[in-house]
């Protein structure tokens, strides 16, 4: 990866403009107004709401908001990365039109780190579907269901960061945020991928005492970047001038570089699958691997019913 891309190398309060060329650049008067936002505003506003997220100022919306604990950190880094790579993805491929909101700037104030990003003017890909003639919907739910499979698909793909270990690429901790772990949170950060499978597999023998040969899980050896919360929410559509359908990816806290039974677990497990799940899948095909899903159930009832501390070596 580049250096302007990797979290460390990243200035902490402001995001690179995207490379000229191509496409105007439409981001960029609501970049430079996020530079002069006041940091004391945004902080008392964040006191007064429930909801961690807003769209700024709140009479004529420039720029989104969202703001939380540490791991904020992590998402907006994170997010980044999918940004760029996107933005690439397009310019190699001009009928590619998957987008992520552009980070405009991160900031920590108090106990509170914020994300200053685009705003941006779609809406959910179930309003979306109101829009069309029920009986010519099957035809459009396939497109846009198909686009996003193919956005997680590209996501994907993107090249894995000198230095990056399971979890979040971030100057952050590098904690995962999974629906297999209690909480949907790791209990800790794991520097290798041995470590997280056997964190895994130490709990998979709490979940079969009575098996004399439990089974384990085995992990692939490579990273890959894993968006995994398939929340119709967090993908939003809209159309541009030409009438093109434009997709956006939205809300990156559950997403990291981990191995691929991470993504095929999120995808295939049958107790929480989403319903665009299907469309990910036949994307994918037989590239998800299956050999860990049936483990990994067992591994999360385990999670569920046990203390944070189940499976942990003492120290």
């Amino acid at each position: 990866m580049p250096a302007s891309n990797t979290p460390g190398n990243t200035p902490g309060n402001g995001a690179a403009p995207p490379a000229s060329g191509g496409a105007p650049d439409t981001n960029a008067a609501a970049r430079q107004y996020a530079q002069t936002i006041s940091e004391d505003d945004l902080y008392q506003r964040a006191q007064t709401l429930f909801a961690p997220l807003f769209a700024y100022p709140p009479d004529r919306p420039v720029v989104f908001v969202k703001f939380g604990g540490p791991k904020k950190q992590a998402e907006g880094d994170v997010q980044r990365l999918a940004f760029d790579w996107l933005r690439r993805e397009r310019q190699r491929n001009p009928s590619c039109n998957i987008h992520v909101p552009e980070v405009f700037k991160m900031f920590t104030k108090g106990s509170l780190t914020f994300i200053i990003m685009e705003l941006v003017a779609a809406i959910e890909v179930q309003e979306f579907a109101k829009k069309f003639d029920p009986r010519t919907w099957d035809h459009n739910k396939s497109l846009y269901y198909g686009m996003i499979a193919e956005g997680v698909h590209l996501l994907s793909r993107m090249p894995v960061p000198t230095g990056a270990t399971p979890g979040p690429f971030t100057r952050a901790e590098r904690r995962i945020k999974h629906l297999l772990f209690k909480d949907q949170t790791a209990p800790v950060a794991y520097p290798t991928i041995q470590e997280l499978q056997d964190h895994l597999n130490r709990v998979a023998e709490r979940g079969y005492r009575n098996d004399p040969h439990p089974p384990k899980v085995a992990l692939e050896r490579q990273l890959v970047f894993c968006y995994t919360y398939f929340n119709d929410e967090n993908f939003m559509v809209t159309t541009d001038p030409d009438g093109r359908p434009r997709l956006y990816i939205v809300d990156f806290e559950h997403a990291s570089f981990l191995p691929l039974s991470f993504l095929a677990y999120a995808v295939l497990e049958p107790d929480t699958r989403w319903f665009l799940c299907t469309w990910i899948a036949d994307r994918f095909g037989a590239s998800l691997p299956r050999n860990n899903i049936v483990v990994m159930q067992r591994i999360f009832y385990m999670f569920q019913i046990s203390s944070w501390k189940i499976g942990l070596r003492k120290k």
